[in-house]
């Protein structure tokens, strides 16, 4: 397998194929611009390879100086890999181009395509994933970043989702990535992950705000063993106020209002005048009963075992550990 962080990539697509989604970390070295690609792929249609290439030389020409010198200072950080659609012409031509003065790179084989599939291989090296289950607000982010400090293999999937899975999850997380995105970032993070060894990730559905999962990889968490992490609910509530408290009243009144179908109007009702009123704590333990009978729903319909429960309020560190080492009973 060819592992992305041995190499800088070099994507010579159009920039709308780039924003798209792309290798993660690759710098856009476009051939063509979106224009520009369209009408040389209509030429092919219609004309051939030949007169493709001839009106490819025609754009192409003036710039060929100014490409030479960006993939040079690029070739400057270490060995390039470039890559178009399918490997083809585009990356052929940017290749002969740059090592004309030496530029050291490979060419990815079968293009940007190529390495998508490559993602669905990548699912077939016999995972051990773990899912660090329970309800909302039991601290199970920071349990995983601690599992991760303590030397265990971990996937920060609300990270690459940028999304904490429920109604208020997408608050101060930023712009989504696109389902081809996200997918690439989890390509990137399980390559740099030894799947002999457990790999810890949250429980989440197969939807992270507009994210949606590859459902090959969904399938895989679904039917993974889990680990049942609950605190009490006084504590959760305080986890609640900390990690919303500080969010403007309004933003948190819409996601209310974006799930007063499913909570129930009167409960919704109640939940906003709370947080218009100040009454946080009440607005938080509203939210959490709903999310709460959500999450038994879906951890009846899960496909993995429950190896074990951890029902201990302690410090996150200590938390971390003491599930660590029951985990240890089970490998």
């Amino acid at each position: 397998m060819i592992r992305t962080e041995d190499y800088i990539w070099v994507d010579v697509r159009s920039p709308a194929e780039y924003r798209q989604g792309h290798v993660p970390g690759a710098f856009n070295l476009p051939l063509f611009n979106n224009e520009e690609r369209a009408e040389v792929g209509t030429i092919y249609a219609k004309s051939g390879k030949n007169a493709a290439i001839e009106r490819g030389l025609e754009i192409v020409g003036p710039r060929l100086s100014r490409m030479l010198r960006q993939g040079k200072a690029l070739g400057q950080k270490g060995k390039l890999m470039l890559y178009c659609w399918r490997g083809g012409m585009r990356s052929a031509s940017v290749a002969w181009l740059l090592r004309l003065e030496n530029v050291e790179l490979e060419v990815y084989p079968g293009g940007y395509k190529a390495y998508r599939r490559s993602f669905f291989d990548l699912l077939e090296a016999g995972w051990r994933f773990v899912v660090l289950g329970g309800p909302t607000l039991c601290g199970k982010t920071e349990i995983l970043k601690e599992l991760s400090r303590q030397g265990e293999q971990i996937l920060d999937l609300e990270g690459m989702a940028r999304h904490k899975g429920s109604a208020f999850g997408g608050l101060g997380q930023g712009e989504q990535p696109n389902n081809e995105e996200f997918s690439n970032f989890l390509h990137l993070a399980l390559e740099k992950l030894d799947p002999k060894r457990p790999v810890w990730c949250e429980g989440e559905s197969l939807n992270m705000g507009k994210v949606v999962m590859p459902k090959e990889f969904f399938g895989l968490i679904d039917a993974a063993p889990m680990v049942y992490v609950e605190i009490p609910q006084a504590k959760r509530i305080q986890r609640g106020l900390q990690e919303y408290g500080t969010m403007p009243p309004e933003l948190l009144v819409n996601c209310f209002e974006k799930i007063q179908r499913r909570i129930g109007l009167d409960v919704a009702r109640k939940g906003i005048e709370a947080i218009r009123k100040g009454r946080l704590p009440e607005a938080v333990a509203l939210a959490m009963d709903y999310y709460d009978k959500s999450y038994r729903y879906s951890l009846q319909k899960r496909k993995g075992p429950v190896l074990f429960r951890y029902e201990k309020d302690a410090p996150i560190p200590v938390m971390a550990e003491e599930i660590r080492v029951q985990m240890q009973n089970y490998q």
